[in-house]
């Protein structure tokens, strides 16, 4: 009894001795500037693979931009100054807001209509149309008037963009696609629209253009040229210069050349894309910009302290040139690398890549698939990137050479991600670097659509590499484990984001979208946690399936982690950021059928509220800010498609 007293006293003891410290702590700070309480604050404090939240408490300080103290509402409430403001949140649930390791608000600004036409309500600058929510065929049929009436419209020498409907799922996505190849050439643009520029987007990335807006991009990105005699080099250099004269642009056609000039207007575009996806809880981004202007506008929003989400930016130099361009000289590298790290609160250097892994894996492929291929004129299976003696494996080991980490890297199968582990141990063996400046690094591969296999989940972990997971792909039927089961055998798809096999080999694992679909945040995450496909009703992969706290993680905790600022983001903890969503159910005990239907009712980034819907503004005696407050009507078919 005497030893079970004394170990009551030493826990009671700690638990004071912990207060007392945060009290501490937030008298040296002053009082807060802000109070929640009477709430389910969750803090993701716990530090296992385990399905396991941590700490819960009923409130949180916050001043300036961080967390100063959490608690009893007794104890909290007790800090509060004359000037504090106390919001009562009537037992609603508190979560640390979410990161995306893999997202791309660069572009998703050029393709859902909401931020630009915030920014550009009109068709004064850029006229923008957004073709309507019907298949595919019906849409392509309706192409040729809808560009004529832009053309009609427009002003010797404006831009016109012309963006079709994927459909509100993106179930469209391979047959659109399809038609676009098809249909849509730099010719075909010609006719109808002689004296203007004109971009098609094309997927997700990508854009169509004709011969005006060819003409505009050499003004700023003049056609590569190459001077040397590796063959390599010549026909990458060579397959640039073909897509560029067919009209098939890149990334950079939207922001470095359509907005050329027009820094300003850019930079409020991504405000308003991040703004768009703070609405729905999400608060920061793992990405390379992609662009120059890109990088240029996220650093005049962040001059001026209005960045409403955190950037955590990969370098990928010039993707044109591979290692002949001055980006990838290994000096320059070097430089780069003592710049990792290096940053603002909201825009950091997080990492480095130049070339995407493939999709090559060590299966073959089934007989079926490869006779439908060769029956439909394709080409063989995916070669691998990473292979050696590739112009993307010589980067790939340059870049890490230079002491520079690999992460917001896009891959594909498993044979590659054989391939990039081989150039890490390679490349950190001639630069003298010791397994524990390895593990440092966290080298990251993102999406995990077909690796890691099993056999590779022990050398991840002696690596310390960590895995970005993209549950969109469970979901999807034009990619992913769909095709998968296809392509390979239904028993690969335990090979398509196998976050249970990497959780359960203690081997941190985040979360991505990837696609401008971020109002399903909370619908991807139980499709990470049942992995059935609602399309083809089939499940894939059944032994990964991980419960939402599990996914929960990965949307926080473990993404601190891949952002290399763990002490500063990912839980609800003293001397953190105070970035946190308010939601109207509770996530933790809610069935999960209902999980999809969560709406996030506040959004706070640094203690400042970026997304507050009207219902709670008037609860608490505030005005409603963010996305929320748009009022531009939003073209017919581009509506959120409800659950």
């Amino acid at each position: 009894m005497r030893k079970i007293g004394s170990i009551l006293l030493v826990v009671v003891g700690c638990g004071i001795w912990g207060w007392a410290q945060q009290a501490n702590i937030a008298a040296k700070l002053g009082y807060p500037q802000i109070v929640f309480y009477s709430g389910k604050i969750v803090t993701m404090d716990d530090t296992s693979f385990e399905s396991r939240v941590g700490t819960i408490v009923q409130a949180m300080a916050i001043r300036d931009n961080k967390i100063i103290a959490t608690g009893s509402n007794a104890d909290i409430r007790a800090l509060a100054g004359p000037q504090t403001k106390q919001i009562d949140l009537k037992d609603r649930t508190v979560l640390p807001s979410f990161m995306m390791t893999h997202e791309h608000p660069t572009d998703w600004m050029f393709i859902e209509p909401r931020a630009m036409r915030h920014v550009l309500p009109n068709d004064d600058l850029i006229i923008s149309r957004w073709m309507p929510g019907i298949p595919p065929k019906e849409q392509m049929a309706q192409f040729d008037s809808i560009l004529r009436e832009a053309v009609a419209k427009a002003k010797p020498g404006q831009w016109i963009r012309v963006i079709p409907n994927w459909g509100g799922d993106y179930e469209w996505f391979g047959e659109m696609g399809d038609l676009q190849n098809r249909i849509i050439t730099k010719e075909y643009l010609d006719q109808l629209a002689p004296n203007n520029p004109v971009a098609v987007k094309s997927g997700l990335t990508g854009a169509y253009a004709n011969t005006k807006a060819v003409e505009e991009h050499r003004k700023v990105h003049p056609d590569p040229e190459y001077n040397g005699t590796d063959q390599r080099y010549k026909d990458q250099v060579a397959n640039v210069k073909r897509s560029l004269a067919a009209g098939r642009m890149g990334r950079t056609l939207h922001p470095d050349v359509m907005l050329n000039g027009k820094l300003p207007i850019l930079a409020n575009i991504l405000k308003a894309e991040m703004e768009l996806w703070t609405s729905y809880g999400i608060t920061a981004f793992g990405s390379s910009p992609y662009a120059s202007s890109n990088l240029r506008a996220l650093n005049m929003l962040d001059s001026r302290g209005e960045m409403p989400a955190r950037f955590g930016w990969g370098y990928t130099g010039d993707f044109t040139l591979g290692v002949t361009g001055a980006a990838w000289d290994p000096e320059v590298l070097r430089y780069i690398s003592g710049m990792q790290g290096q940053g603002s609160d909201y825009l950091w250097l997080t990492g480095a890549w130049q070339s995407t892994g493939s999709g090559c894996m060590t299966v073959p492929e089934k007989a079926e698939w490869v006779q439908q291929r060769e029956q439909a004129g394709g080409g063989g299976g995916d070669s691998c990137n990473f292979a050696p003696g590739t112009i993307q494996r010589e980067v790939l080991e340059r870049i890490i050479e230079s002491g520079l980490r690999i992460a917001t890297l896009h891959t594909g199968g498993d044979k590659d991600i054989d391939y990039y582990m081989d150039a890490i141990e390679a490349a950190s063996k001639r630069a003298g670097f010791t397994s524990d400046d390895i593990r440092a690094k966290r080298f990251a591969f993102d999406h995990a659509s077909g690796a890691p296999r099993p056999q590779q989940i022990p050398r991840i972990k002696n690596l310390g590499m960590m895995v970005s997971m993209i549950n969109t792909i469970l979901w999807e039927t034009h990619r992913g484990a769909s095709v998968t089961a296809k392509q390979y055998g239904l028993e690969y798809t335990n090979w398509v984001v196998p976050r249970k096999s990497v959780n359960d080999a203690g081997i941190m694992n985040t979360f991505e979208i990837d696609r401008p679909l971020p109002h399903k945040v909370f619908f991807f995450i139980t499709k990470g946690m049942n992995r059935y496909n609602d399309r083809d009703q089939m499940v894939y992969g059944p032994n990964q399936k991980t419960d939402r706290i599990v996914q929960l993680k990965a949307l926080t905790r473990w993404a601190g982690y891949y952002f290399m600022r763990e002490d500063r983001m990912g839980t609800l903890e003293p001397g953190k950021f105070a970035d946190f969503i308010i939601l109207d159910r509770d996530f933790l005990t809610i069935p999960e059928a209902d999980i999809p239907k969560t709406q996030v009712l506040m959004t706070v980034v640094g203690g400042k509220p970026v997304h507050l819907m009207s219902s709670l503004a008037r609860e608490i005696g505030m005005q409603p800010v963010g996305a929320t407050t748009w009022t531009e009507p939003i073209p017919p078919g581009w509506e959120e498609k409800p659950y």
